[in-house]
């Protein structure tokens, strides 16, 4: 049997308020986060898009897509994601997740058939920016934004989800000066 087309999304859509810089863009290791993530996400995707409201990412070679509705946080970028994909399967990842792998990823994919998301959680904590999406949850994105309920952990009760727990905290996220300074000083090594 062939697999299903997956398509591999990056969320690079956020205000960077608290960073005060394109999260993406920061280096850990050597390497932009962006890249970091991409190199993960090829081995188990078909095809990447990044969904973001600035041309930072263009010189990547993917295909962008500013935000169909604005100001609503992950939720408008995942609902952009679904609207653009022409996949049943979508791999969406928040760009500023440096540690993600590709053994991660195929994980999240490989359980995903029969649910509608699909979703990673580290010590109790589901992370809604790094799970599998069903293309059959666009309109109800939709609708959920329409009435302004845009927090994402509330959303997932409207889903028919599947939770994969991870022992190791692959998922570690940078929001603040003071976070990237500490994963910058911290060192993670995690095989791909």
């Amino acid at each position: 049997m062939n697999r299903q087309k997956i398509t591999g999304v990056i969320l690079a859509g956020g205000k960077n308020s608290r960073m005060g810089a394109a999260k993406g863009l920061l280096m850990v290791d050597g390497k932009k986060i962006i890249e970091r993530i991409i190199d993960a996400m090829k081995p188990v995707v078909d095809e990447i898009m990044i969904i973001s409201n600035e041309n930072n990412y263009d010189y990547l070679g993917y295909k962008v897509h500013a935000d169909l509705i604005k100001d609503c946080g992950p939720m408008g970028g995942i609902h952009t994601a679904l609207s653009f994909s022409a996949s049943e399967k979508n791999l969406i990842v928040a760009c500023d997740m440096p540690f993600l792998t590709s053994s991660i990823l195929k994980q999240i994919i490989d359980i995903s058939s029969g649910y509608e998301i699909t979703i990673s959680e580290f010590s109790g904590e589901v992370q809604p920016l790094c799970a599998v999406y069903s293309s059959v949850c666009r309109n109800k994105f939709k609708e959920l934004i329409t009435i302004e309920a845009w927090k994402m952990k509330k959303a997932l009760k409207h889903f028919k989800t599947k939770t994969i727990s991870f022992s190791e905290n692959h998922f570690q996220n940078i929001n603040t000066p003071e976070e990237y300074r500490t994963i910058k000083k911290t060192n993670h090594e995690y095989s791909n």
